[in-house]
């Protein structure tokens, strides 16, 4: 018994029984009788009930965690007695028992620690004697929505922000976290939880209270933050700021398909099962569920109309809403802003505007890097001192970093998949309502996915800005009467970064089979829309108008289109930093841990080996909690 849970029987007794509490001056002598008292309660009682009132308060916390947002010593005045209403109030057996044993054990230990034996209070024998009690809680008054999360606020004094930064900083912490995405919060939270020292370093920050920061960054900005070299014309997704490109995946959170695992035991040899994959993917889906808003599936008609058009049923993937509103699509999404919330909440520390350039390892690790404002100018160095480091900063990210510090495994930066993936918008003659839908077509023999998204031409036309110039401007006012759709798939060759002097470039190595399907996709989605009504449809290719009929398709010679002529994205990219069984095949091992080292670990979708075929969200976070657990089960070795 600590005095943490003697605090929490105080509590209890304080708002339970109207006597005076005790003055701060006889609070510790207090609680040593306290102690006293329930220790021979202890003795007597032995070993069961010891575990009986440890899990008691346990679950009073649970309680209040999951109803008021904090466990039960963090809630002030009128959450207490909310909190207290409701267990005395309830219908249900197990809280009436919670405030039984603690009606009990408060009664017996904060009574007697003042010497007062007898003063004419009974413990009832009765199955009724939970007395309903009632205050009287006045209104909340109505807050501005400001940064954050229903439940748990921020806090404040953990937050760093680089850009008030006016000397170098030195950080020192039992474990850093470099990012900000959703395996970087499910790690952050999970080793708070443990009482271990986590420091998080982002090089973003809070954008905006509601939209995410989510940038593109096109092939032709060879010096941009994530510059591409391709054949084609390749429009590069990437996050920056607290969720990072989280925040754009359209709140999917899907388990890895059976033909994905077949991939990587064919091609990497690695099972799912035998790495624990599959068991951590459901720890990682709890997790993200406790947090959510509940199931957010919603279905496309039209999905379902070109679903027979192809002659196939459509499927659904599973959408968490959360609060976060969707740069793209406008609405509700779960963002991995909130997992990194509750680890501040927890005890992490969090810095923003914190660039990290590289590591270095002598008894400890040492990671440095810049301090910028929004902006990207530089406001001081900071290096900081940890005993384990997470590299959570995407594939991109933690190549650069890797490479920065002087890793030359020839694995690194290889097995690099884009996913290419296309826009469609088609113009309609009645008003459309778009919606980012849940279910989605998949096109099994080609290895095609297609689903609806909430995007209008405008904004359509801000991605590409050279592709239909002042004609996509005008159709945006079209917008009540577009639908649009994305559609992506897994390449047949393997992308991977190369290091020139002016700084680290993705290759894409996309092979003639992917210009062939990229064509077919929009060849055939495009006859879809127009046999389900469409009168105009917009595709990704340079130099050839918009469809109106099936005819302007056969007449396009669509087979014949260059690659330099499409304008192809990639929304999530996988790989950099793979996972192998040795050094030969990988970077890392089945746990993120990078071969030869004890304490670093690349626990995000880096380090996947090959394509998911679905967003990575999910997978990303699964491979995070298998750290998480690794870190853990290990942590007196690493920590000490």
């Amino acid at each position: 018994m600590t005095e943490k849970d003697i605090a929490k029987i105080r509590k209890f007794s304080r708002f339970t029984f109207p006597f005076d509490f005790p003055r701060k001056d006889d609070e510790i002598d207090t609680t040593e009788k306290q102690l006293q008292i329930i220790i021979n309660i202890l003795k007597r009682g032995g070993e069961n009930l010891r575990k009986f009132i440890i899990s008691s308060l346990y679950a009073l916390d649970i309680i209040s965690f999951f109803s008021e947002g904090g466990d039960f010593l963090s809630l002030d005045e009128t959450r207490t007695k909310r909190l207290l209403i409701k267990l005395t109030t309830s219908s249900r057996k197990t809280p009436q028992n919670i405030f039984r044993v603690l009606r009990f054990i408060s009664t017996i230990s904060f009574w007697d620690s003042f010497g007062n034996e007898k003063i004419g209070f009974k413990i009832p024998q009765r199955r009724d004697d939970i007395p309903k009690i009632s205050w009287e809680i006045p209104e909340e008054e109505p807050k501005i929505k400001i940064e954050g999360y229903r439940g748990v606020k921020w806090d404040i004094e953990r937050i760093k922000f680089g850009k008030f930064v006016r000397r170098d900083i030195r950080i020192v912490s039992d474990v850093i976290v470099v990012g900000s995405g959703i395996s970087a919060g499910i790690i952050s939270e999970r080793l708070t939880r443990e009482d271990i020292s986590v420091s998080i370093l982002e090089k973003g920050y809070f954008i905006d209270a509601e939209i995410p920061s989510v940038f593109l960054s096109q092939s032709s900005e060879l010096l941009g933050m994530f510059p591409v070299s391709s054949i084609a014309n390749i429009n590069a997704f990437f996050g920056k700021g607290i969720g990072g490109l989280g925040n754009l995946s359209f709140s999917i959170f899907e388990k890895m398909p059976d033909d994905a695992k077949e991939i990587w035991r064919k091609f990497h040899g690695v099972s799912t099962k035998e790495i624990f994959l599959d068991f951590a993917t459901k720890e990682a889906e709890e997790v993200i569920n406790s947090k959510g808003n509940g199931n957010a599936n919603s279905r496309s008609e039209t999905i379902e109309k070109i679903s027979e058009f192809f002659r196939t049923e459509p499927k659904s993937f599973n959408k968490i809403k959360g609060e976060k509103v969707n740069l793209l699509t406008g609405e509700e999404v779960f963002s991995p802003e909130k997992l990194i919330k509750y680890a501040v909440h927890f005890g992490a520390n969090l810095y923003l505007g914190f660039e990290v350039e590289k590591i270095s390892r002598g008894k400890k690790w040492f990671v440095e890097g810049k301090i910028k404002d929004e902006f990207g100018n530089i406001k001081a160095n900071f290096i900081a001192e940890s005993k384990a480091v997470f590299l959570c900063g995407g594939p991109y990210g933690n190549t650069k970093i890797l490479w920065n510090s002087g890793f030359k495994e020839k694995t690194l930066g290889r097995k690099v998949k884009i996913h290419p993936a296309g826009l469609i918008t088609a113009i309609f003659k009645s008003p459309q309502e778009q919606k980012d839908s849940s279910n989605y077509i998949e096109l099994s023999k080609e290895g095609i996915f297609i689903k609806e998204i909430k995007l209008t031409p405008g904004v359509w036309s801000s991605i590409f800005p050279g592709m239909f110039g002042p004609d996509l401007v005008k159709t945006a006012k079209k917008y009540p009467f577009s639908r649009t759709f994305i559609f992506w798939f897994r390449e047949a060759g393997d992308s991977y970064f190369v290091k020139t002097p002016f700084g680290v470039i993705l290759r894409t190595n996309l092979k003639g089979e992917d210009i062939a399907k990229f064509l077919f996709a929009i060849r055939e989605i495009s006859l879809a829309l127009l046999s389900c009504g469409a009168r105009e449809v917009y595709h990704p290719i340079r130099s050839v108008p918009p469809f109106t009929s099936p005819d302007d398709i056969n007449n396009s010679n669509i087979e014949k289109v260059k690659p330099n002529q499409l304008e192809i994205l990639s929304i999530f990219q996988t790989g950099g930093c793979p996972i192998g069984f040795s050094s030969d095949t990988g970077l890392c091992d089945s746990t993120g841990r990078v071969f030869g080292e004890k304490s670093l670990f690349i626990p995000d979708s880096s380090s996947l080996p090959d394509s998911v075929l679905v967003p990575p969200m999910l997978t990303s976070a699964s491979v995070g909690m298998l750290s998480a657990n690794s870190f853990i089960e290990r942590k007196n070795f690493i920590l000490k």
